[in-house]
């Protein structure tokens, strides 16, 4: 089939427009993404002034930052204190810190200029003549133009990770704190259930030797004695589990302190001589809205 050649320029124009297009199109697609706004999403929470359930005065609420100091032990103390310096977890979320620091150099790097400097010494001596020393030096600098913003972007990821491991630090070291009270608080009650246990045992075997007693006059039954001597059995077969659980308990307070389970020695103590810090009810707006 023949096109007529009134048909011809017609259809070369519908070609030259269909290019057009498809150029604009493709060109269209990488440069896209650079006239996008950028939004970014503020991380803060809409906080309230004050809850209904708080108190009036808002301080009163408030806790201590050294709150485990409430409960009057000194070993609690002397053990968070020495968490928080020594405990392994804390010690990596710092050197985080440090590496995420190192890195947000690194992505600022291509933005400054960079320069090169190199040096040459050559001696020579031609023929029936002096002998000649040539140095050249050679100062360069060169910086790349970031049109797209590439290193720029990178920068900044860089710094909010860097901001964000921070956090990571504070998180860490709150967990490690929170955790070595609850495994002391959890030795004390090992050791209140080992003195239960114990005085238990005692308690039970001085009825069982009074019922052995009855039973060599005459006024108790071979029933009884049996029946007894499981009781008696029963708590010494409890004692060494307790014993285990306080051990457990000990070598996992080592771990959160940074010492081996041997050079750690809790003295037994029980969880009544813990003196209980006041609780105020109601949480003020502005704690939530503090940053660590």
């Amino acid at each position: 089939m023949r096109r007529s050649r009134s048909q011809r320029p017609i259809l070369s124009s519908r070609v030259r427009r269909l290019a057009q297009v498809s150029v604009a199109v493709v060109l269209a697609l990488p440069l896209g993404g650079c006239f996008l706004n950028v939004e970014q999403i503020a991380a803060s929470v809409d906080i309230p002034q004050a809850y209904r359930a708080a108190p009036r005065r808002a301080d009163v609420a408030l806790p201590s930052v050294l709150w485990w100091r409430g409960f009057r032990s000194k070993q609690l103390t002397d053990l968070i204190e020495e968490a928080l310096t020594s405990n392994l977890d804390v010690a990596v979320a710092v050197a985080r810190i440090v590496q995420a620091d190192a890195l947000s150099r690194i992505a600022g790097a291509p933005l400054i200029p960079a320069i090169d400097f190199s040096a040459d010494a050559t001696r020579s001596r031609p023929v029936g003549g002096p002998e000649r020393s040539t140095i050249t030096a050679l100062l360069s600098a060169s910086y790349e133009i970031d049109f797209w913003g590439k290193n720029r972007a990178a920068l900044r990821a860089a710094e909010a990770t860097a901001v964000a491991s921070r956090f990571d630090r504070e998180v860490v070291a709150l967990t490690t704190v929170v955790t070595v009270a609850n495994t002391y608080f959890q030795v004390l009650a090992a050791y209140d259930r080992l003195r239960i246990a114990n005085d238990n045992l005692a308690a039970a075997t001085r009825v069982y030797n009074l019922i052995k007693q009855r039973f060599d006059v005459g006024t108790a039954s071979q029933l009884d004695v049996a029946q007894q001597e499981s009781v008696v059995n029963a708590q010494r077969a409890a004692i060494p589990l307790l014993r285990q659980s306080l051990q457990q308990d000990m070598a996992t307070l080592a771990v959160l302190v940074g010492r081996p389970p041997e050079r750690v020695g809790i003295r037994a103590a029980s969880m009544s001589q813990l003196a209980i810090p006041p609780v105020t009810p109601g949480i003020p707006s502005d704690l939530l809205a503090q940053r660590p």
